[in-house]
């Protein structure tokens, strides 16, 4: 591993004192607090902490700000060709999506900013539009707020982190897609049919929901029960799966079969988004028994369930193995500062050596060779580098 944990570190520190050491009286929560501080310190000026992060835009438009956040780098979505998609910027962008707009649909009202589209023009429009969707960053809501298009869709976010922060957990997310009762004449949903999802308590185990085509309320309605119509196209199951998720069957007082996970999907879609929000067991969540599912689940699901998002759990602080010295010169520096009784000498010179040890850092962690300055100045062209 080339990172140490913070703990570790100030266990290795304590270590190291003695009874002629000028912090032999550091208490272990002054030592941990001055480690934290000079870990920020550290990663703004010498690692510079890039973390990513990816998250499901729902239906608020927003998606929150990460733990540890200090700067965006960038914000976008992978297209087919998997190459990354960046999204624009908009100042002006509603930082609340529930607001309803009062721009007036009358082609012929002078209060809409297309009047006068008769002539051939719209006038008031501005000028071009991204059509791949726009952000703003809300800090007062410690959130991002998107453009209506991103719904639905997985964002993929780079950002500078303050290092101090537990790594942020990533919630386990997965896609189902479903079939129609009725497509057309064709049934593909039988009553009776069932299929499985991952378990939301378990790595080695599945829940299993079944099928109930009836206009009626079927016998036995329990909250793994997806009741359908014989009429229920493609997006009308998904809805039906969605609520059953999150609601269960709330008229006959049936409540959600588990509050751990939650659904969503995008008006119109027969894909549902499925969310594990148990972070603190997110590394338990396998995907290699969890998805050794049925191909087509009884002609519930058209195709394999989809791995949108590999859950993890929080990480403690930690700090790279370049910075470990300078990071206990920090410790000790800050630690005698400003404490009566010990020689100015001492202090400088304890400066001194963070800042030395800082510089050796930085020298480590930036490290430019002309291998790779070679490399650089002959990325656009197909012939190897003359080294």
């Amino acid at each position: 591993m080339d990172y140490t944990n913070i703990d570790e570190l100030i266990n290795d520190f304590q270590l190291m004192i003695d009874d002629t050491s000028y912090d032999k009286d550091a208490q272990i929560y002054q030592l941990r607090l001055l480690a934290l501080q000079g870990l920020r310190e550290l990663t703004f000026d010498v690692e510079q902490v890039v973390r990513t992060q990816q998250e499901v835009v729902t239906s608020n438009l927003a998606i929150s700000l990460p733990g540890g956040f200090v700067k965006l780098l960038r914000i976008g979505f992978k297209n087919s060709n998997n190459e990354f998609v960046p999204l624009g910027y908009k100042s002006n962008l509603s930082l609340d999506s529930t607001v309803a707009s009062q721009v007036n649909d009358d082609l012929y009202d002078e209060n809409n900013p297309y009047y006068h589209v008769d002539l051939g023009k719209k006038f008031g429009i501005g000028g071009g539009q991204n059509t791949l969707g726009y952000y703003r960053i809300n800090r007062n809501d410690n959130a991002i707020n998107l453009s209506s298009e991103l719904a639905g869709k997985t964002l993929f976010m780079e950002y500078i982190s303050d290092g101090t922060s537990l790594s942020s957990p990533q919630n386990h997310i997965i896609s189902l897609s479903f079939n129609a009762v009725n497509n057309a004449g064709f049934v593909l949903i039988e009553d009776g049919d069932t299929f499985r999802i991952p378990s939301p308590t378990s790595s080695t185990s599945y829940n299993t929901f079944s099928v109930k085509v009836s206009t009626e309320v079927p016998a036995g309605l329990t909250n793994k029960t997806l009741w359908l119509k014989s009429t229920d196209g493609t997006t009308t199951v998904a809805n039906k799966f969605k609520e059953l998720i999150n609601n269960g069957h709330p008229d006959y007082g049936i409540t959600p079969f588990n509050t751990i996970l939650t659904a969503s999907n995008v008006s119109g879609s027969r894909i549902v988004t499925l969310t594990y929000n148990d972070r603190s067991a997110q590394s338990s969540y396998g995907v290699g028994t969890n998805y050794e599912l049925d191909v087509y689940q009884n002609n519930v699901i058209n195709k394999e369930i989809e791995l949108i998002q590999q859950g993890s759990a929080a990480r403690q602080p930690r700090v790279h193995k370049f910075c470990e010295e300078a990071l206990r010169s920090y410790i000790y520096y800050k630690y005698i500062q400003r404490k009566r009784g010990i020689p100015a000498n001492e202090k400088q010179a304890a400066k001194r050596a963070y800042f030395n040890e800082k510089r050796l850092a930085r020298a480590r962690m930036m490290n430019f060779s002309k291998e790779t300055a070679m490399q650089v100045s002959r990325k656009a062209f197909k012939q190897s580098p003359k080294l």
